[in-house]
C-alpha cells in the first residue's frame, strides 16, 4: 500500500509540474496572440468611433474629394510627422523638470 501511495505522490508532482509548464507555454501563445490581434482591436475601435460620428466622416469625404487622395496623404503625412516632434518636444521638456 505504501509503494502505491508514493507511485501516486510522483504521478501528482508530475502532473503538477507539468500543468506549470503547460500554463507557462499557454501564456507565451496569448501574448502573442494578444499583439497579433491589437491592430485589429485598434481598427475596431476607429470604425465605432467614426460611425458614431457621421457629420466628421462626411467632413472627412468631402475634403478628400475637394483636395484629392494624394495631397491628402502627404498633408497628413506631415502633418503626422509634425505632431510626433512636438510629442517628443514635449516629453523632453517634462524629463527636464
Amino acid at each position: 500500500m505504501n509503494d502505491r501511495l508514493h507511485d501516486i505522490v510522483r504521478r501528482r508532482h508530475a502532473l503538477a509540474a507539468r500543468a506549470a509548464e503547460q500554463r507557462g507555454e499557454l501564456a507565451v501563445h496569448a501574448a502573442d496572440l494578444r499583439r497579433s490581434l491589437a491592430l485589429a482591436d485598434l481598427v475596431w475601435r476607429g470604425y465605432v468611433h467614426l460611425r458614431s460620428r457621421p457629420l466628421g466622416v462626411a467632413l472627412a469625404a468631402a475634403a478628400l474629394v475637394a483636395v484629392g487622395p494624394g495631397r491628402l496623404l502627404r498633408v497628413g503625412y506631415r502633418s503626422g510627422l509634425l505632431l510626433v516632434a512636438v510629442v517628443r518636444l514635449l516629453r523632453f521638456i517634462r524629463a527636464l523638470r
